[in-house]
Parts: C-alpha cells; structure tokens; sequence
C-alpha cells in the first residue's frame, strides 16, 4: 500500500502536447486577423512584393484584410506597396510585374482602398551594367561579395523606405513612433530549412512584428503573415484566385504562367477544380537578374528559352551576353591590373586584379549596344514598344565619364560607339566561340607595389580642376583647403536628361572632331567638357573622390600605361624602371592648394 501511495503522488512524466497542424482556411483567416489588428492598433503597413507568388498572396491577404475593415465601417489608412525594379530584371519577369503594378491600381480604385505604390530603382551610380562597363567593378560571383544586391536592390529600396516614412510622419504628426510603421514581407518556413532556421534566429513570426535593426539602428518592424503557410497552402490559395472562388487584384494568371516556363518539373502544382483535380508542372523557381552570374546557370531564363514554341527567344542575346561576362571573368588579360589609391607616404600603388580592363569595357559595350539596335530594330518593324533596353544616351554618357576618370579610353568614345551603332549601323555579335576561364586561371592573391606618383602628380591641374576652366573664370570651389573646378552638387550623381540630348545633337560631332586629330589628349577631358555645360552633377562631397581618381588617371595617361593594364608584369617593369633613378617618386609640393593669380572677378587662373 505504501509503494502504491508513493506512485501515485509521485509527479507525472511530461508529454508532449500534439502539433496541430491548421488547416488552409483556418490560416488564411488567422493571417487576415493579424493584419487587421495591427491596423486597427493605429500600425500603418508597407507590402513589399516582388509579384512573385509568395510576396502576392502577401497582398492580396492584406488588401482581402482591409476590404473587411472598410465593410465593418472602420477608416482604413493608406496602403503602402513596395516594388524593386532592378533595371537588369528578367524582362518577361519585368513586364509581368508591370502588369501586375497596373493591376493593382485598378483593384484599388474600384474598390475604393487607399493603396500608394512604389517603385524604387537603381540611380546612376547603382546602375550595375553601368558600373560594370564603366570600369567601377566587377561582376559578383559565388565566393565574392553580393555587392551587386547592395547596390541595385537594398539602398533603392532603404532609399524609398524613407520616403514613405516621410509622407506617414507628415501625415500623423505627434502622433507618429518609431514602431508605427509594420513591414509584411513574404517570407516562409516551408521554403528551406536554410531559410526556416534564419527566421527562427531573427524571431519572425506570423503573428506578431519583431524589430529587425540591430543595435544603433533605426527601427525596422516587420511581420510575415504567411510564415506559416506552406508552398501547397501558396499555390492552393492560387488557384483559388484562378478558379474564382477568391477575388483580388490579379487572376494571377500571367504569374502561373511565369512559373511554369520558367521552372520545368520541379513539382506538382494542384488545381483544383470543379470537376476534380488537374495537375500541371509548376514551380517554386527563382527570377532575378538576367545578367547574375551568383548562380552558375540562370535555369529559370534556359528553361524560358527551352520553350518549344519558342515564345521566349527573344530573350536568348541577354543570356549570351551573361554567359560571355561568366566566361570572361577569370580572364587575366580581361582586368585592370592597377590600384585605385596610393599610398600617400611613399606614391607607391598596388599592382593587383582589379576591375575589367579597358579592351573588355569596351568590348562590352559593343555587345551590349548591338543587342539594344537589334531589339530596336525589332520594335520598328513590328510597330510594338521594345521588350528591353540595357543603355540609354544618358547611361552611355556616363560609361564616357568613368571612362574618363579611369583614363580608360579617348574622350567621348562610349558616345561614339553608340551613334555608330544606332546611326551607322555597325554591329559586333557576340562571339560564337570563347575560352571559359576558371577561377584558379586567375591569381586573385598576386599584389605587389611599385612606385607611382611623381612631382607632377599633385599639380594643380591634375586632377579635377582644368587649366581651361580656370581661363575662362568658370570659377572653383574651395573644399578644405583644396581648389577644384565648380560642379553642380545633388543628392547623387547625375547627369541632366535634357542636357544629355542636347549635348548628343549640337556638341557630340563638335567635341569629336576636336579631339579626334589630338593622339596625346588626357581622357580627363571628356568630364572638364561636360561640366563646362552644366550636363554632371556630383553626388554632395564627391569633388575629392573624382580629384583622386583623375589624377591616378592622368598619372598613367602620362606614362602610356593604358594599353598595358591588363599586363601586371609589363606595369610592373615599365612603373619600376621610370622611377628607377628618380628616387622616391612622391616629391611634389601640394600644388593644387597653393594660390594663383586671378581674373578680375575674383577667380583663380593658373599656377606659373
């Protein structure tokens, strides 16, 4: 009896309590809940979508949440939707999501909800072909850094992000806090386990927002609504829209589609019908960028393209032109193999891989401009608007000025290359056949310094202050101490559009000309011209970036390196050799700093 008493009262083991799995209605409603409370809780939301199926069903959740309020009687605060357009987006992918975009528009008007859309874009200096040509960077690959989604999607994106903050603190005043504004983002368990243990670290969750900024950042509240939902639950929800049984902005039809070319069989998406079950191939493939080498085969363009009616062809010049970038990469003789700073002490630079060298840049360029006049050419014949473009005058003006900076090519080529192209109709296809060079062709570890800066390299015309400036008193700016030629200052670097055309109809042949007969000229000259007409505008506090750069330019413009910067062991000989007997290279007094006689307006001229 006693060891009877003793068990009984003894504490009972623990069991565990059974995971209830809901079901698909039950989270729907649950998800649609949520974002109800928070909007009633005075939150004001921003949807950031991709019109991908996740990010979708994220909206149309949040809108299916706001029709009930409005039904209910309450006032429902404006919705904020935030779109990302790369400018190198899949252009089946782009096109799509700007008829989703239109879409949208037309739901909310007819149904009487505040919905404000956003759609933030990389400026000039993101633009990643841009940079890319202009000799900035390089491409991102696996193992390097993702440079490429800093710059093309998350500062637009944090960019925008304050501007809606804006326009929300104006609009509620002292009413505003920093949790005010709830982020939904799309994002799911289900999707990876990868994906599944970084929302489990991050707190995500389905029901409550968490602060995703990290210490001594601003707040960032988000909330993922269908963090629970699982890939059937998306494409289930899908086909409700489909099939009509739910109604919301899109009949994503055109995204089904997307999916299905795009992905082969990857899985089995059900429809469901009326009348049973039809099973068709659909997908949970990714869409980005037509030119991302961060994957070693863009499967989700090669399937568009393996269509058999062949309605994605057209698309075939822009996955070429990746694979030839991919296959160039490695390639020793296709980088720059000179630093971009000196050491200040000693003017000894780096020799080192760097960016794509001048001969690739311009290469490049050919290809992609040829690509631009045939899609052109297409959209004439066929009287429809063109499916893509990769460079406008305005980002071929700007590949000139980094050309110009990095002393990479004659003044104003990029321009000339495109009126031969568009004007004269010149083409250069890509090749058929090319080496593909792998990773351990190219010896990223090399670096070695040699020295570099000699008395003349700090002169005061040197750099971004020109002789020609100074003698027409156009006037500078003191920053500091130093003395540059006066630029327009912005937020960003820019170029005006108008400025640009008018510059490309009255001034091209002119400046050409000029500079054609003129084998010796600096590439510098190319910016002083522009800025003469007002056409660049430097990001605020830019004038010593572009002052550094022009005179590492000029420097070996002097010395006849560009047509050996592809050739680490030829800069290093030539470099070696000049400064040989010259001692230390760096001996020159702070030339630009020192005053000059002026002009009676007050202004600077020149240094005798």
């Amino acid at each position: 009896m006693q060891l009877i008493a003793s068990t009984l009262f003894q504490d009972a083991a623990p069991v565990a309590s059974p995971i209830i799995e809901r079901s698909f209605p039950e989270k729907v409603a649950e998800a649609i809940a949520v974002i109800k409370s928070q909007i009633l809780a005075g939150k004001r939301l921003v949807v950031a979508s991709s019109f991908g199926k996740d990010s979708s069903v994220t909206l149309a959740i949040a809108l299916k949440a706001m029709e009930q309020l409005k039904a209910e009687g309450f006032k429902v605060p404006e919705l904020h939707v935030l779109n990302s357009d790369t400018l190198i987006e899949n252009p089946r992918v782009h096109s799509y999501s700007k008829d989703e975009i239109r879409a949208l528009k037309a739901y909310s008007e007819k149904n009487g909800l505040p919905v404000r859309i956003w759609v933030c874009s990389p400026n000039l200096s993101e633009n990643w072909l841009v940079s890319i040509i202009g000799g900035r960077t390089v491409a991102s690959l696996p193992g390097n850094s993702a440079k490429c989604q800093q710059q093309i999607k998350a500062s637009p994106m944090d960019r925008t992000k304050r501007q809606i903050k804006a326009v929300i603190e104006q609009e509620m005043g002292s009413h505003f806090a920093s949790d005010t504004i709830i982020t939904l983002i799309g994002t799911r368990r289900d999707e990876s386990a990868v994906r599944g243990r970084n929302m489990a670290a991050r707190g995500e969750s389905a029901f409550l927002p968490v602060n995703m900024a990290k210490p001594g950042e601003k707040s960032n509240w988000v909330l993922s609504p269908i963090a629970d939902f699982t890939t059937m639950d998306i494409f289930t929800f899908l086909a409700e829209v489909t099939n009509g049984r739910l109604d919301t902005y899109s009949d994503f039809s055109q995204l089904t589609e997307v999916y299905r070319d795009s992905t082969g069989d990857c899985m089995v998406n059900v429809m469901i019908r009326d009348g049973g079950v039809e099973r068709k191939t659909s997908c949970g493939a990714r869409h980005g960028c037509w030119m991302c080498l961060r994957v070693s085969t863009d499967k989700s363009m090669e399937n568009m393209l393996s269509q058999e009616d062949g309605r994605h062809e057209w698309m075939k010049p822009l996955n070429d032109y990746r694979n030839y970038l991919k296959a160039r990469h490695y390639d020793p003789k296709g980088r720059n193999w000179l630093a971009r700073t000196i050491n200040p002490e000693n003017g000894y630079i780096k020799i080192a891989a760097n960016a794509y060298s001048p001969e690739l840049c311009l290469e490049l360029l050919r290809f992609a401009l040829t690509i631009d006049a045939d899609e052109a050419e297409w959209s004439q014949r066929n009287r429809q608007p063109a499916r893509f473009q990769l460079l406008g005058m305005k980002e071929v003006l700007a590949i000139d000025l980094y050309w110009s900076r990095y002393s990479y090519q004659r003044p104003f080529t990029a321009l000339s290359e495109y009126k031969a192209i568009f004007e004269d109709g010149k083409r250069y296809p890509l090749p058929a056949e090319y080496t593909v060079f792998q990773r351990s062709d190219l010896d990223i570890s090399r670096s070695i310094e040699v020295p570099f800066a000699d008395k003349e390299f700090n002169g005061m015309f040197e750099g971004l202050r020109s002789v020609n400036d100074e003698l027409s008193c156009q006037g500078t700016l003191q920053k500091k101490g130093i003395y540059y030629t006066n630029v327009n200052e912005t937020n960003e670097f820019d170029l005006d559009d108008e400025g640009v055309e008018l510059f490309y109809a009255f001034e091209l042949d002119r400046a050409l000309e000029y500079y054609g007969p003129h084998q010796d000229v600096y590439p510098s000259q190319a910016l002083h011209y522009l800025l003469r007409y007002g056409v660049v505008s430097f990001k605020k506090g830019g004038h010593s970036a572009w002052d550094r750069m022009l005179r590492i330019g000029n420097q070996l413009h002097r010395h006849g390196l560009r047509e050996i910067l592809n050739n680490p062991d030829a800069l290093v000989a030539k470099l070696t050799g000049l400064f040989a007997s010259a001692g230390s290279p760096l001996q020159a007094s702070r030339g630009q700093n020192r005053s000059a006689p002026r002009c009676d307006n007050g202004q600077y001229l020149m240094d005798f």
